[in-house]
C-alpha cells in the first residue's frame, strides 16, 4: 500500500467524526481539490494556493474583529512549531489595511508565520459559514478536513490529524 493511499485511509477514519461539524459549518468538499486563494503576504508578495504544492497545509481563515480567531491563532502557532512538516497559512478574509492586520498580530502571544491578506470573496469560494474556519490539505491541496469555529474539541481534532500527518 502506498503512503499516499494509507494517508487517505487514515484521514477518512479521522474525518468521519467531524462530518457533522463540516456539514453544519460548511467548507470545501472533503476529498476534492481545494479552491484557490490569491492574496498578498505581509511582505507584499503575491500568494497563490494552486502553486503551493508538495507539503500538507493547515489553512485558517480569520478576521481581525473575530474574537474566537484571537483565541485560536496562538494555539495554531504552537501547533506550527510542533509540526514542521506542515505549512500553516492564516488567511485574512476581508479587505483590510496591512497596518491593521499587523497591529492585530502583534497584540497576540503568537500567530502562524504565513499570513495572507485577501480582498474578500474567500467565504464564497470556500463555502464556510463562520469564522474561524480551518481546513487541512494534503500535499496536492486536496481537502482532508474542515473545522468550523474555535472549540477545544476542534483543536483536539486538528492536533490528532496533524499527528497522523507527521507520522507519514
Amino acid at each position: 500500500m502506498s503512503v499516499k493511499l494509507f494517508s487517505v485511509i487514515v484521514f477518512i477514519a479521522l474525518v468521519a467524526p467531524v462530518a457533522e461539524s463540516a456539514e453544519t459549518g460548511g467548507g470545501p468538499t472533503v476529498g476534492q481539490p481545494s479552491p484557490s486563494i490569491l492574496g498578498r503576504t505581509l511582505d507584499e508578495k503575491y500568494y497563490r494556493l494552486k502553486q503551493d504544492t508538495g507539503k500538507p497545509k493547515v489553512i485558517n481563515f480569520f478576521w481581525v474583529n473575530c474574537i474566537p480567531c484571537k483565541k485560536e491563532m496562538p494555539e495554531l502557532a504552537i501547533l506550527e512549531k510542533q509540526h514542521k512538516g506542515v505549512k500553516f497559512i492564516s488567511v485574512h478574509t476581508e479587505d483590510e489595511k496591512i497596518e491593521t492586520i499587523v497591529k492585530f498580530l502583534k497584540a497576540l502571544p503568537g500567530a502562524p508565520s504565513n499570513i495572507v491578506m485577501t480582498s474578500g470573496g474567500v467565504k464564497e469560494a470556500f463555502k464556510y459559514y463562520g469564522l474561524p474556519h480551518t481546513i487541512i490539505l494534503d500535499s496536492d491541496n486536496v481537502v482532508l478536513m474542515n473545522l468550523s469555529g474555535y472549540t477545544p474539541e476542534n483543536m483536539r481534532r486538528l492536533s490528532s490529524a496533524l499527528q497522523q500527518i507527521s507520522k507519514n
